[in-house]
């Protein structure tokens, strides 16, 4: 049999050099040379494989996305996201077909 961790491809150093562990938004951004303007680029589906990929991606794959921007521009225009975990806590992963953190991530919602 034959397996795949996504968890440990998400922390490759070789593809997502020595800051996989810091959270870079930008690494999903590119800037356009001559306009300036900054999109989206997706990474491979083999190397990022979190909806799978070949011939098995994930049926829902675009509609996930589309509702996660909808969700986080209406969310983030009315409020901030505060984490609401003690100081220097790290969240406890679950392992499992899909992966979660135990006991959810406590955040505030604080109105801007």
């Amino acid at each position: 049999m034959v397996t795949y961790n996504t968890y440990a491809m998400g922390r490759v150093e070789k593809i997502w050099g020595g800051d996989w562990m810091e959270f870079r938004p930008e690494r999903w951004l590119e800037k356009h040379e001559l306009t300036g303007k900054v999109r989206f680029a997706p990474k491979d589906s083999y190397m990022y494989p979190v909806f799978q990929a070949g011939p098995r991606i994930c049926l829902g794959k675009d509609m996930a996305i589309l509702q996660m921007k909808k969700v986080v521009a209406s969310v983030l225009r009315r409020f901030k996201v505060v984490p609401a975990v003690d100081v220097g806590s790290e969240p406890v992963l679950q392992m499992g077909l899909t992966m979660r953190m135990k006991d959810g991530f406590p955040v505030r919602i604080v109105e801007r």
